[in-house]
């Protein structure tokens, strides 16, 4: 019997080592840079970071030792561009939304959407990476691809979500939506979107 529990505490310290081996190590470049709405974060995160130089320090800082990492890509791209070093912040951008960063794919979207710092706006860019964001689960993308197809802002694209995934984007933002203000844009976006299909019928 002994031998049994013995075993059993083994296995469990043994899960339990496993468990913390495979949690994301918080880097300084988190605590300064990460975003309260990214699925990614390993941190509380910030709205608004502070020090830009402290931050784009520490962010390449970190990513020296894991130059792959999604999550730090972001986070450096997201500061740079803060600090007004477009030409810097956009490939750091664009490589995680590519590795496949929701929040990245956002973003990146609404930068260009916005053409933000001199930017050329690209609908059918935005509409891939709203697309590829809306389908990993984002909030600010499944609402936002159907508000830019019912204002044809997306014209000239080949959209890549028909009818029912859009109202199954919409129905999972429902099941997201935090407090009030995003009730309420989903209840109107998913009844103007609703009349915008009964009329392109």
């Amino acid at each position: 019997m002994k031998n049994i529990i013995a075993a059993v505490v083994i296995a469990i310290g043994s899960i339990a080592s496993s468990a913390q081996a495979q949690q994301p190590q918080v880097t300084e470049c988190d605590k300064l840079v990460s975003h309260p709405e990214d699925p990614d974060r390993v941190a509380p995160g910030v709205h608004d970071v502070k020090d830009h130089a402290a931050a784009i320090a520490a962010c390449e800082a970190d990513l020296k030792k894991d130059p792959n990492n999604r999550r730090l890509r972001y986070q450096l791209g997201r500061v740079l561009f803060y600090d007004q070093q477009t030409a810097k912040a956009i490939p750091h951008l664009e490589y995680a939304a590519t590795a496949g960063s929701q929040q990245a794919q956002f973003v990146l979207g609404y930068i260009i959407d916005e053409a933000l710092q001199g930017l050329k706006r690209e609908p059918c860019k935005i509409e891939d990476l709203w697309f590829k964001s809306a389908n990993q689960g984002r909030f600010a993308a499944q609402v936002s691809y159907p508000h830019h197809v019912m204002n044809a802002l997306f014209q000239g694209c080949k959209l890549q979500a028909d009818s029912k995934a859009i109202d199954g984007y919409l129905e999972k933002a429902k099941a997201q939506a935090d407090g009030y203000y995003q009730q309420l844009l989903v209840k109107t976006l998913t009844s103007d979107y609703a009349r915008f299909k009964s009329a392109t019928k």
